[in-house]
């Protein structure tokens, strides 16, 4: 008895180590736990990763660095960070230089300059308003602007460019209506909605910040961003003064909305 049941399982180990029926015919056979055990397999990209890599790739190329001539996204990601981080502290120090020295200057130079400013706080709602909208009309270029994951070496923000580009804009919208209702002209503002002023800037404050690495993308990667149907192949690139440009606006633009909240 105890024979036959040793006869029994080395038939079973034979026929679990021999080579499956089905492998010969073409189809694989999974390997045993005791085969893929203690074994570090090398994965290569499956064929649908590498297939959407490349449509990535062909539906956004400013992706692979030196894009265009872009500088910075040829750069090591390391260098690249050190890059966007830099952008961060003169946005931020140029704001707070020019909310604590320069206003201060040009009030006691020219209060009557200071105080048209407080005018175009409704001109500034509407700009954020009309800039939130764009987001819709020209969705596709803002999406372009978000930088993808893996940028800078470090970029990973949950959802997609899209869902980014969408809340943006309607926050931006509702801030800039906040900001005009409560800063509007001739007495034309409702009774109460004067607060509206301080907290809407500070939430459009706040969201210049969050945007702020859109526009360094641009700068970085050479994004195209929004553009009109029928613009050339010159208008793909910004220029380096046009970037200064912009960096200087954003600085103007925190500064006002400091104004408009330490009314």
């Amino acid at each position: 008895m105890r024979a036959t049941i040793a006869l029994d399982r080395a038939r079973c180990i034979s026929l679990s180590l021999a080579p499956s029926h089905r492998a010969s015919r073409g189809v694989i056979a999974r390997p045993t736990t005791f085969e893929t055990r203690g074994r570090v397999a090398r994965m290569s990209p499956s064929s649908a990763e590498t297939d959407d890599a490349a449509v990535v790739s062909d539906e956004s190329p400013w992706v692979e660095p030196g894009y265009r001539g872009a500088v910075v996204s040829a750069m090591d990601e390391g260098v690249q960070g050190a890059v966007v981080g830099a952008i961060f502290v003169a946005l931020l120090a140029g704001t707070y230089e020019a909310c604590a020295t320069l206003g201060p200057a040009l009030e006691s130079l020219s209060p009557s300059l200071m105080a048209w400013s407080k005018s175009t706080w409704p001109i500034i709602g509407i700009t954020y308003v009309a800039a939130g909208v764009a987001h819709f009309t020209f969705h596709d270029g803002f999406v372009s602007m978000m930088p993808h994951r893996g940028a800078w070496g470090f970029w990973n923000l949950p959802g997609s460019a899209s869902f980014h580009v969408n809340w943006t804009g309607v926050a931006e919208i509702l801030g800039g209506a906040g900001l005009l209702l409560g800063s509007l002209p001739f007495g034309l503002t409702p009774n109460g909605f004067e607060r509206l002023t301080p907290v809407s800037a500070a939430c459009l404050f706040a969201l210049t910040l969050a945007v702020t690495p859109a526009n360094a993308y641009m700068f970085t990667h050479n994004a195209p961003g929004p553009l009109p149907p029928d613009a050339d192949e010159s208008a793909l690139t910004i220029p380096p003064a046009g970037h200064f440009a912009r960096f200087l606006l954003q600085v103007f633009l925190l500064s006002l909305l400091h104004g408009c909240i330490d009314r």
